[in-house]
């Protein structure tokens, strides 16, 4: 087994990772805040994780105000679980 090479990248495994970690959608702003990434980097790193089917993202109007929500699919889900398994296993090999 090896590495996903969409989830190598740091800013999308910390996507991912939060995403996952949360129990429902989590919005655009919320997300940024605990990434800690730029608009553009979290944007642009969402929409290669949309594009490998491991986020949904759904853009939607609450009142008159625009609203981004970021759903981990149950593909990334097991993407992201595949990959840590990895890192913990090549982890062992080296302790």
């Amino acid at each position: 087994m090896k590495l996903d090479a969409l989830l190598t990248e740091r800013a999308r495994l910390l996507i991912m990772a939060t995403v996952a970690a949360n129990e429902g959608p989590i919005e655009f702003v919320p997300l940024l805040e605990l990434t800690g990434l730029s608009k553009g980097n979290l944007s642009t790193h969402a929409r290669k994780l949309e594009e490998g089917g491991y986020l949904r993202i759904e853009k939607k109007f609450i009142g008159r105000k625009p609203v981004t929500e970021f759903i981990c699919t149950d593909s990334g889900k097991a993407a992201l679980r595949a990959h840590l398994q990895e890192i913990e296993r090549m982890l062992k090999e080296v302790s």
